[in-house]
């Protein structure tokens, strides 16, 4: 097996970000192309790969503009220029940086695959940037599944992270989860099982006190002290008046969704299912109270009937949410995949997709509004020959899934005619021996990089 399969045809120079800004991506400007608020700087997102364990992790990234660049958490400074469109490395050692210019649309993704052990299954997510604060909607901490919430520090400043654990009953006691300290360019793992247990699932905020981090939930699931999944658990999107879940799969198994009110006043949450043909109610379930400070899990696995289909929840408070779906095979196959609130398209967005294997994925596209939506897709190989290249209706307030060309590693291409309109994920199942994997990847809206606002000397900071 190749070490790596970055073609390398140069070095960038990597430096920190600004420390503290929660909505800017991690910086890396390259020697010679300006300053950090030029359009020619770089940014970059974090991807994890699994810690203390011998499986195989791969990173994949992919931009139609090309320029990319891959560098280690750990070393910024020793990056890799891509050459084209698409790369992937095949044997990835530890959590790793995808840049990018800061107005390209770019994507990076993480697969893990195991057939045995805590880490058994297919374990697929996109690669995110660092803020100031992220949501985490349906952990496990219990005797049916442990997490390990991990922190990624791409900044050259240490990072200070609090977290606040949202359960059944209002606010969870987890003593020793304020002040994490998380070293600069460093990950670290923190445990929760020793934190705090629940026996239902909790949502989690990720604040930092100082610095910005990355972050991800390792989901371990278990049947008695036997493996039964396991995946990375993605942020979900921040708390807003109304969130829509896109990529819920075919077929049985479990869906649970897990919603959050972080708010100090009792929200009445509207539920909808986003079917092929338009939004309807769930029986039961068409509003759900949930009290302040409360995370609730609620079953929808046989409401949903085995269909494909998104959620949309709506309220008057501020709530979010994500489901935990399973691929309902017995012990021996059984794996789970993660689907969360995402924000919509603004614009293209781009997914680097490398399942280790020849697989024909599910793309998902999920109306937000009312009113349909006209969404080009285009799937190319990494020599750039294109495989698909259609335009897709998408009622409003439903969700329409495409099946895309038998393939291994492809760059997904997906731009609304209008910003806003969509939501976008791709779930992948491919067998991991005996191991029927699955995994969900949010498309991530526009480019990784929000506009930077200008630099400007504060009159009231020495120089």
């Amino acid at each position: 097996m190749n070490r790596a399969v970055w073609p390398t045809v140069g070095v960038l120079a990597l430096a920190g970000a600004f420390a503290g800004a929660s909505v800017l991506p991690v910086q890396v400007p390259s020697a010679g192309l300006g300053t950090p608020d030029d359009d020619r700087a770089r940014v970059a997102v974090v991807c994890p790969t699994v810690a203390g364990t011998a499986e195989i992790t791969a990173i994949a990234a992919g931009s139609p503009q090309g320029s990319l660049g891959t560098a280690p958490l750990a070393r910024p400074d020793s990056a890799s220029a891509i050459s084209g469109s698409f790369g992937v490395t095949t044997q990835a050692s530890g959590p790793m940086l995808v840049t990018a210019p800061r107005l390209d649309v770019f994507s990076g993704t993480t697969r893990t695959a195991a057939s045995a052990g805590s880490d058994r299954g297919l374990s697929m997510m996109s690669c995110d940037r660092p803020t100031a604060s992220q949501w985490f909607t349906g952990v496990q901490s219990s005797k049916t599944g442990t997490a390990d919430l991990v922190l990624f520090n791409a900044d050259a400043q240490d990072a200070s992270v609090d977290l606040t654990v949202y359960g059944a009953g209002g606010r969870v006691t987890a003593p020793g989860s304020r002040g994490i300290i998380v070293p600069a360019h460093s990950r670290r793992v923190v445990p929760l099982g020793p934190l705090f247990t629940a026996e239902q699932p909790v949502s989690i905020k990720v604040a930092t006190s100082a610095g910005r981090v990355a972050a991800a939930v390792r989901q371990r699931m278990l049947n008695g002290d036997a493996p039964a999944g396991s995946d990375w658990l993605p942020p979900t999107a921040d708390p807003a008046s109304a969130v829509v879940i896109p990529g819920l799969p075919a077929g049985k198994g479990v869906r649970d969704l897990v919603v959050v009110n972080p708010g100090d006043r009792t929200a009445s949450v509207a539920l909808q299912v986003l079917g092929p043909d338009g939004p309807t109610a769930v029986p039961g379930f068409e509003t759900l109270d949930l009290p302040p400070g409360t995370s609730r899990s609620i079953p929808l696995g046989g409401a949903l009937a085995q269909t494909a289909s998104g959620l949309r929840l709506s309220s008057e408070q501020k709530i979010t949410a994500g489901v935990l779906s399973s691929n309902g095979e017995g012990a021996a196959a059984i794996d789970i995949a993660t689907q969360v609130a995402t924000a919509p398209l603004t614009g293209p967005g781009v997914l680097a997709l490398s399942p280790g294997a020849a697989v024909s994925p599910v793309l998902h596209l999920t109306g937000g509004t009312n009113e349909p939506a006209s969404v080009r897709v285009r799937v190319t190989n990494p020599g750039g020959s294109t495989l698909l290249d259609r335009t897709v209706s998408v009622p409003g307030f439903a969700d329409s899934t495409l099946t895309l060309p038998k393939a291994g590693d492809v760059l997904v291409s997906v731009e609304p005619a209008v910003a806003g309109s969509v939501h976008a994920s791709v779930y992948v199942q491919t067998k991991v021996d005996a191991v029927v994997g699955v995994a969900s990847l949010a498309v991530l809206p526009g480019a990784a990089a929000a506009t930077l606002p200008p630099i400007r000397q504060d009159p009231r900071v020495g120089s």
